[in-house]
């Protein structure tokens, strides 16, 4: 027998024990910023969520992971653009409205999401690495945003469309577009995973503020 935590337990008994003082310091700035006294005024139900944190260090974008992406991209756009272009099918044309939604219309729920999820830095944009997340499905998307925006279609403008948009500088070991000021790509041309994707913490954020009928919370990295 031993006292000893497994890695998983361990993390657990950490994530408890992080959680508990964002909870206490979320308590005393909400009293604080009201003004009022604690023993008379019990503490609004606002949500405290813990969200993983990416701590990686920012530098120069290799010219291996460079190249490597690029000959992936080219690779892909090649098998894409082996068949003729036609009308996007509903559901790159669903991915499509998503992908090219306003941030300026967006709703207070995604407004606090998107706030959230700055928070970690983009711990999920680290698997990123030299592929992006880019599938077929998502340059079918894209291929036909452009061509619908009057732009040349073929693969060789696409993939200087991606070069282009290659940041000089990211996150060590991340995704090639991920940046110490989020992603480098426009939200039209990421893929379609990175544009609906929720982690557990958004999720667990989401359904808290559902079932309290909040609209703000804490969130603690």
């Amino acid at each position: 027998m031993t006292d000893t935590l497994g890695p998983i337990a361990a993390q657990r008994e950490r994530n408890s024990q992080l959680l508990a003082r964002a909870e206490q310091l979320a308590e005393r700035a909400e009293r604080a910023d009201r003004g009022e006294q604690p023993e008379l005024t019990p503490r609004r139900a606002l949500p405290v969520i813990l969200f993983p944190a990416n701590t990686r260090n920012s530098g120069p974008l290799p010219d291996t992971a460079r190249a490597e992406f690029l000959s992936g991209l080219r690779t892909k756009l090649a098998e894409l653009f082996q068949s003729p272009a036609s009308d996007a099918p509903a559901s790159a044309a669903e991915e499509a409205a998503l992908a090219g939604a306003n941030d300026s219309q967006a709703s207070p729920l995604a407004t606090v999401l998107g706030a959230a999820c700055g928070t970690c830095r983009g711990d999920c944009c680290t698997a990123g690495g030299t592929h992006a997340f880019l599938r077929a499905d998502s340059l079918l998307r894209v291929r036909e945003q452009r061509r619908a925006a009057g732009h040349e279609d073929s693969a060789d403008s696409m993939e200087a469309a991606y070069a282009a948009h290659l940041p000089s500088r990211h996150y060590r070991g991340s995704c090639v577009y991920h940046t110490a000021n989020a992603c480098a790509l426009p939200r039209a041309m990421r893929s379609n995973l990175c544009n609906r994707y929720l982690c557990g913490s958004l999720t667990q954020l989401t359904r808290a503020l559902e079932e309290s009928g909040a609209d703000a919370g804490y969130v603690a990295a």
